[in-house]
């Protein structure tokens, strides 16, 4: 996964647990794509602070992650609910035309939906 998407995926599951500065520091630099130097001047600081803090704030995630394991949890959930995804449009593809069995594959469908969608998992089409 990339550097940047992962930081993303981190921030988004442990933002929280960050101080305001960091929290700031973070999303100017990897959110809203601030300069070090740009986020210096908006701190009152100097770009090496402001790297060595970014710094610090990676590891921290990182080990946060290592400890909780959520974006990894959410990662295989969200493999899990394509997979789901596709098998259900085999499965439909080889269904009769019988209406039981329509309606069967349609609450089938209805509750994997809401299933994803409380889980915010995006599924492919």
């Amino acid at each position: 996964m990339e550097f940047l998407v992962r930081m993303g995926l981190l921030y988004d599951f442990y933002a929280n647990l960050l101080t305001k500065k960091q929290q700031k520091v973070f999303a100017l630099y990897y959110l809203q794509n601030f300069s070090l130097a740009e986020i210096a001047e908006e701190e009152g600081t100097t770009r090496q602070a402001v790297h060595d803090l970014l710094q610090r704030t990676e590891k921290l995630l990182e080990r946060w992650e290592d400890k909780l394991r959520l974006l990894e949890q959410y990662l295989q959930n969200k493999k899990m609910m394509q997979e789901m995804c596709c098998a259900l449009k085999k499965l439909s593809g080889l269904l009769c035309k019988d209406d039981e069995v329509q309606d069967a594959f349609a609450n089938v469908q209805r509750i994997f939906e809401q299933l994803a969608s409380i889980l915010e998992i995006e599924i492919a089409e």
